[in-house]
């Protein structure tokens, strides 16, 4: 999306006040995100982000991501992906502020877990959305450890995450009873591929699973949800893994020099 067709559709969807905080904030990012990655603890740049709003959403502090818009397709193949496999409890980590999920578990009797690394965030939650099948824990996916599940969504983390991470993660993942990982690839099982590079943890970047250091390939994945966003151009895929897969990957980074 060019950047004048990006701001008439900020102004048609938020209106001009709503316009102008959007890239008002956006021409702050770059300051906070120097501050943000200056912080020693994962724990301590993840809050920054929620508290400042860094991702500059009018609806989600969890980024323009997780807006209703953003996730429609989402919203609508997710259901059908739990219950073709027989999904009885269903882990959500990074769960964000819920903004979009709540929809999906609204019409549902699958317990949900919904977990996150800032203390504030999941208080919040736990306030505004606890329900006999809906609860929320303080997480730290590098660490764990994650509680009992059948699969795990992991959206919009592991391209927030430095390698050294991910590869905690998904030990994390293994070392648990969980059977299934759904996770985001900014590429799609087939088609062309992108150059993975290293971050610091709480950045970002485009994160192709199907290139090195990951190397799956698309024999490799039980499922695809297109999870791109409408209000941009940002394409993206959710891929379903068992956990076998999720080993493969581990192995690859491993001895992959990067």
């Amino acid at each position: 999306m060019n950047p004048i067709k990006k701001i008439s559709y900020r102004v048609s969807k938020f209106g001009l006040v709503g316009a102008i905080k959007l890239i008002f904030g956006k021409s702050l990012t770059g300051r906070r995100r120097d501050i943000i990655l200056g912080l020693d603890d994962p724990a301590d740049r993840f809050t920054k982000i929620y508290k400042s709003n860094h991702w500059n959403s009018l609806e989600s502090r969890s980024g323009e991501g997780s807006t209703f818009e953003n996730t429609e397709n989402i919203r609508l193949e997710l259901p059908k992906l739990l219950n073709k496999y027989q999904i009885n409890i269903f882990l959500d980590v990074p769960c964000g502020d819920f903004n979009w999920m709540r929809y999906v578990m609204e019409a549902s009797s699958i317990q949900y877990i919904g977990g996150d690394i800032v203390p504030d965030l999941i208080k919040s939650n736990n306030q505004r959305y606890t329900d006999k099948n809906i609860s929320f824990i303080n997480l730290d996916l590098t660490k764990g450890p994650l509680p009992t599940a059948d699969l795990m969504l992991c959206r919009d983390c592991l391209f927030h995450l430095s390698y050294d991470d991910i590869k905690r993660t998904l030990e994390v993942f293994l070392s648990s009873s969980v059977n299934y990982l759904l996770t985001t690839s900014s590429a799609a099982p087939e088609g062309s591929r992108l150059t993975n590079t290293n971050i610091i943890t709480g950045d970002m970047r485009k994160l192709d699973l199907f290139a090195p250091p990951f190397n799956l390939s698309s024999s490799d994945v039980m499922e695809v949800i297109e999870d791109s966003m409408i209000s941009s151009s940002m394409k993206r895929w959710m891929i379903l893994l068992k956990k076998t897969t999720v080993q493969k990957i581990l192995v690859s980074m491993k001895n992959t020099k990067y």
